[in-house]
């Protein structure tokens, strides 16, 4: 017989079988989601930039940007009322079509859910048709089987009609 040790894993597997997955404490550094995905796309970024054509695609993604955000920049130095007004009025009717497009989705939803209680009520009844049908045909059974027996001139007796059914 082996020595028990104080934190042994495979007692405390046997003893919790279905923790076999917690997480425990290591005392190395937490890092949490966020943080380990932040640091993935940094190292996958740098590992794209090894090659000249991405690093050639991203200066022009770049200036490209750069020359956007310049035009965007000097459009409202120009008129910043206006441009104000022009991205309200976008955010407006976003909002609306947003607003719509919720109101189309709970109606698909209600819908939905209605064919699914209506599917669910439809699928008892025919599990309690089965059911009756099933008792049916057991009494039509065991009619059959009594017609036979008396067909063929045999009396049966309770004892023997039980043990029949058994069989």
């Amino acid at each position: 017989m082996e020595p028990k040790l104080e934190h042994d894993p495979k007692v405390e597997q046997t003893d919790h079988p279905n923790r076999q997955f917690d997480q425990t404490d290591t005392g190395g550094p937490k890092i949490n989601v966020v943080t380990g995905m932040l640091l993935g796309a940094l190292v996958g970024g740098l590992l794209a930039l090894l090659s000249s054509s991405n690093r050639e695609q991203t200066k022009q993604s770049f200036s490209s940007a750069k020359s956007s955000v310049g035009g965007m920049v000097n459009e409202v130095k120009q008129d910043p009322a206006g441009k104000a007004s022009q991205v309200i009025e976008q955010v407006k009717t976003a909002s609306g079509k947003i607003q719509e497009v919720s109101t189309d989705v709970q109606n698909v939803y209600e819908k939905v859910v209605g064919e699914v209680d209506t599917v669910k009520e439809d699928v008892n009844k025919i599990v309690e048709t089965a059911q009756e049908a099933k008792s049916d045909l057991q009494d039509i059974g065991e009619k059959v089987v009594e017609a036979k027996d008396t067909a063929l001139g045999q009396e049966t007796t309770e004892n023997d009609s039980s043990t029949d059914q058994t069989k």
